[in-house]
Formats: structure tokens, sequence, C-alpha cells
């Protein structure tokens, strides 16, 4: 099973596939980080963003600068295994339908670079 960003479900794409590895398995770590709210996983009360409280919030500049914090917070924690040495995150214009887009681009140390885009519903 591998979880789809497009999606955002599992596909079974064989028994005997294996698991991702490289980017593939930065980018779906990063995904997971970044919807799960904080507090939720039973087995690790760190994974996760607050980036939940943003349904309850107007779409105002100090939002989004604590949106961005709640991005960074959530993603620190894959520096060391992933061997990062750059997190950076855009946020782009609210769309009609009352979606902030978010992308993070994770830099590893030999360069390359992984892209992670999501949508967080915003109150208005």
């Amino acid at each position: 099973m591998r979880f789809d960003q497009t999606i955002n479900d599992y596909t079974l794409e064989g028994i005997n596939t294996p698991p991702y590895t490289g980017s593939q398995a930065l980018a779906e770590a990063a995904y997971l980080r970044l919807l799960t709210p904080k507090g939720s996983y039973f087995a690790d009360s760190e994974l996760g963003s607050e980036l939940y409280k943003l349904k309850r919030s107007k779409d105002v500049p100090r939002m989004r600068r604590q949106a961005l914090a709640w991005v960074r917070e959530a993603l620190e924690p894959l520096r060391a295994p992933y061997y990062l040495t750059d997190i950076s995150v855009n946020i782009g214009l609210m769309s009609k339908s009352g979606y902030l887009p978010m992308q993070a681009v994770l830099t590893q140390a030999d360069g390359s670079q992984t892209t992670t885009s999501i949508n967080v519903q915003v109150a208005g």
C-alpha cells in the first residue's frame, strides 16, 4: 500500500511492492506530518501539525505567519533522519473555495529537493 497525495488515500500496488525509498519516502513522511492533527496519533503525541486550527481562523497576515511556524515545527523532526539542510515553506493566495495552498521544499544534504503541497481549509 502506498499513500497517494492526489486522492488522499492509500492505493494497493501489489503485495510484494517494496516500500518507498529516497525522495518518495520523504515526501510521504512530510505530507502525513502536515495532515495529521498534532497529538492525535496514539503512538507518538508529537507527530503532526497544528494546521487543523486554521479551520477556525480568518485569513489574516498574523495567521499566515503562525501557519508557517506550524509547518516548520511539524517538519523539523524529519531533519535528522533524512539529512535535511533546509526546510522552505511558501503560502499561496487563498482560493475562493476557502483553501490556503502551502508548499514545503525540503533540501537534503546531497542537494536533492523534495516538494510537498497541501491545501488547508481556512474559515474565511
